[in-house]
């Protein structure tokens, strides 16, 4: 290091990890350094819809804080760049780059001369710019140019001069950096964190985010939600640069949340876990909306897709995009802290599947295998059970966590076939594959269990849709499938076997019972529950228990979690399948090279690498926070209690939580009279706003109820966008994204939110179901008779109306705050 600049080292602890932020300490002589990584994402609560404008911008935040550890003043400069790295992994391409000021901000940006739109390389975008903004103030300096002289200067001088190099070059010729510097003057410490931004910008007038293409072969570009509002880049990163006070306290609130439920649920190293899995589950989801034929986005038309990085994923494009599997691992992440995201994650794979063209019987396996390209595909394949209880699973976890039930309503017919090749398949299935088998094994004990209890879930799916007939034909149906599973499954201890043909040695992990606890679904009881817990006890190695005793030495940490959340009745072995899952995070077994990440699957007994590497799969460690003990059944007597459509949401509540972020990584320069080098990730994620629900406590003070508010079936949870952006008309491009609304004349939007009328509701029900039983919306005059009043689905219709009312009073109530002061339109 040149004379009077200082060598910070690590001080303390090397790292602090939440689950929204990494924090690292340094110490450069009598100066302490904080450094903090915060990508922030805005959960949703009981009381409040996430932000998707705010989700869906791909930035991150860096900051600093300097204190003096002599209680004396010191100079303090700071100097920080990015290298043209960051634009692609192909190192042999050239690049240009600029640099433009605004009152408020200096960002500095660079991309490929030679764009590759949705392609990857070295697990890098290969379109796009990359973008490293600053706050303006009188004392920040900025240039661009060759590391050497870039940060040479800034040695010599401790600022930089404000110039650009104008000589575009290739990546490693003289690696061109962009830099930031900011004299702090003498100080003992900073009154608030120096905070820059770095972006990875896909999203532009030619190419979009992803492309989708239906079965009809119809590519569509999509953009990032972020797009409804802000058109122009500057000011996109100028106030999000001036947000980065309220995020960080978001951020903060989430972290004290979560991390005490998890300690409460399971312990510190529960939240340890909780805390490195959180961004491994938001970096895989980009949330998207459609474009017009004209280029202008369609802000109605809302699909999130899922990039399932690790799996079979070499870095150059090849993750599959959206597979069922993979969404249900991540699925406890969403449904515990944004329920609303989970339904922009189905729509695009229930949409295409709804389309005649789509004539399998069960449901598909992905939207294709390079990501970010989109593919509808009708292909045959042997993983229909999977996939199947899969979707019908996430569907009625989304109704029943938001109390939306819009989707089950739209897509009843799509989940009934998926019912039906279930009950014929499902518990004698011969020719399946499955998530931990890639060979068909016959009478998968552990997959014919998540199918009956998909069956069941149609059943309570029925329930929330007024539908008794068909609710009582499924619970029928998944009661007698279970009676028959259980003769065959279950060993002489009760414990799952691996197969029906397999000794009682054998063993499955059993994680599919998951499934029935936090749905609610009543199929298991305590009997097997326990019995399961036991075994699973006495088959935890060193860094977990396996999947199934076919392979001993194969653990997944997402099964791991889920199996932990089955035994919450069991503290010790549920601390053991924890701590197991917490020595492999933890420890960077010796001889592995999966260096510092949380891996997906590993070997039990040295924790050797085997796939999955930041999965985002890990999102199913939120597992055990979506059961308590209200969860489990109250008897030892069989399963399938009737359901009611009333359903409450178990497990912990969210509470108060109004923040998370994502990790990223970054190429990053610090100086403070001193110089140093950090590296970090840098992954981009997202989210969107949703219908604001009625208040829960004016719903309770008035019905008495605590049950999450019921949205009448007609209702799409994915028309109503940020106030300040009008919608654009739908075109040809775009028009399957309100393909399913009903055109009915003269209808008006309340804050874009749609109610439909009750005669409507009632003629989709009849033209789907036939005929009901009884009325699904009763008549609510005078006339009714004490024996109508008491019919549950008089009630049920009582509670439909007045939930829609509540839902239009809060719409107009929100329309009307948001006209007094709108939020400013940003234009190109």
């Amino acid at each position: 290091m040149p004379p009077g600049i200082l060598d910070p080292q690590p001080t303390g602890p090397v790292q602090t990890l939440t689950p929204t932020s990494s924090v690292l300490f340094y110490q450069a002589g009598p100066v302490n350094l904080t450094v903090t990584f915060l990508s922030p994402i805005e959960a949703s609560t009981y009381r409040s819809l996430g932000d998707f404008v705010k989700q869906s911008i791909p930035a991150s935040y860096v900051a600093l804080d300097v204190q003096a550890t002599d209680g004396a003043s010191h100079s303090i400069q700071v100097y920080t760049d990015i290298s043209a790295e960051w634009v692609t992994g192909d190192r042999t391409q050239s690049v240009k780059w600029s640099t433009n000021t605004s009152d408020s901000a200096i960002i500095h940006s660079v991309f490929a001369a030679d764009q590759l739109p949705y392609r990857e390389v070295g697990a890098q975008a290969a379109w796009g710019s990359i973008y490293y903004a600053s706050p303006r103030t009188p004392n920040t300096t900025w240039r661009t140019g060759g590391h050497l002289d870039t940060r040479g200067q800034f040695v010599q001088n401790s600022t930089l001069d404000n110039t650009q190099d104008t000589v575009f070059r290739g990546i490693t010729d003289n690696f061109p950096v962009f830099a930031f510097a900011q004299d702090l003057g003498n100080i003992q410490q900073t009154s608030a964190p120096l905070v820059w931004a770095v972006a990875n910008i896909r999203d532009s007038a030619s190419n979009g985010v992803v492309t989708y293409t239906d079965l009809s072969q119809q590519l569509r570009t999509r953009s990032l939600y972020y797009r409804s509002r802000y058109t122009d880049d500057g000011a996109l990163l100028s106030d999000f640069l001036a947000d980065f006070p309220a995020a960080l306290n978001r951020s903060r609130a989430l972290d004290k949340n979560l991390t005490q439920a998890a300690t409460n649920v399971g312990g510190p190293q529960y939240a340890d876990i909780l805390a490195l899995a959180t961004r491994q589950a938001y970096c895989g989801i980009e949330i998207t909306i459609g474009r017009n034929s004209d280029g202008s986005v369609n802000a109605s038309d809302v699909m999130a897709f899922y990039k399932d990085t690790g799996i079979h994923d070499s870095g150059n494009g090849n993750a599959q995009v959206s597979p069922v599997d993979g969404l249900l691992s991540v699925f406890p992440a969403f449904l515990y802290l944004d329920p609303a995201l989970s339904g922009a994650l189905l729509e695009p794979l229930l949409r295409f599947q709804e389309s005649p063209s789509y004539t399998n019987p069960y449901a598909a396996l992905n939207m294709g295998a390079q990501y970010p390209s989109a593919v509808a595909s009708g292909d045959p394949h042997s993983e229909g059970i999977e996939t199947s209880s899969g979707m019908i699973i996430m569907a009625y976890g989304h109704a029943k966590a938001t109390g939306d039930y819009s989707i089950i309503g739209h897509y009843f017919s799509l989940l009934e076939t998926w019912a039906g090749f279930l009950t014929s398949n499902t518990l004698n299935a011969s020719d399946q594959t499955s998530a931990d088998s890639t060979i068909p094994v016959s009478g998968q004990t552990n997959l014919a269990l998540k199918g009956i209890i998909a069956v069941q879930a149609m059943s309570h799916i029925s329930a929330l849709l007024n539908n008794s007939t068909r609710r009582d034909t499924y619970t029928s149906l998944a009661k007698d499938l279970y009676s028959q599973w259980t003769t065959k499954a279950l060993a002489s201890d009760r414990h799952l076997r691996f197969s029906y043909d397999a000794p009682d040695s054998s063993f499955s992990l059993g994680y599919n019972m998951f499934w029935d606890l936090a749905l609610g679904t009543g199929l298991l009881n305590t009997t097997v529950i326990d019995a399961q817990t036991d075994y699973i006890s006495k088959s935890i190695l060193e860094f977990g228990a396996p999947t199934d005793s076919t392979n001993t030495s194969a653990v997944s940490a997402n099964w791991n979690i889920l199996a932990a959340a089955v035994a919450t009745r069991d503290n010790s072995t549920q601390r053991a399948l924890i701590g197991a899952t917490h020595t492999l995070a933890a420890s960077q077994p010796a001889g592995n090279t999966i260096l510092g990440q949380f891996p997906l699957m590993y070997t039990a007994q040295d924790g050797t690498l085997i796939s999955g590497r930041s999965s985002p799969r890990q999102g199913a460690v939120y597992a055990p926070l979506l059961i308590n003990a209200a969860s489990f059944p109250n008897s030892t007597n069989a399963a399938g209690g009737s359901p009611s459509g009333k359903d409450n949401r178990p497990g912990t509540p969210v509470g108060v939580i109004v923040g998370a972020t994502i990790g990223a990584v970054a190429v990053l320069s610090l100086l403070a009279g001193l110089f140093f080098l950090v590296r970090r990730r840098k992954s981009s994620t997202i989210r969107v706003s949703l219908a604001q629900q009625a208040d829960p406590s004016m719903r309770e003070a008035i019905l008495g109820d605590t049950s999450p508010i019921a949205n009448a079936p007609g209702v799409t949870p994915f028309t109503v966008v940020d106030s300040s952006t009008p919608l654009p008309a739908s075109t040809e491009s775009s028009t399957s994204s309100r393909h399913w609304m009903t055109q009915e004349a003269d209808t008006k939007r309340a804050y874009r939110l749609r109610r439909i009328p009750n005669e409507e509701l009632h003629r989709r029900a009849t033209m789907v179901n036939g005929p009901p039983a009884t009325t699904t919306y009763p008549s609510t005059s005078p006339s009714a008779t004490a024996s109508d009043r008491s019919d549950p689905a008089f009630g049920q219709g009582l509670l439909h109306e007045i939930n829609s009312l509540w839902r239009e009073i809060s719409a107009m109530r929100t329309n009307e705050s948001m006209a007094a002061a709108p939020p400013p339109e940003y234009n190109a």
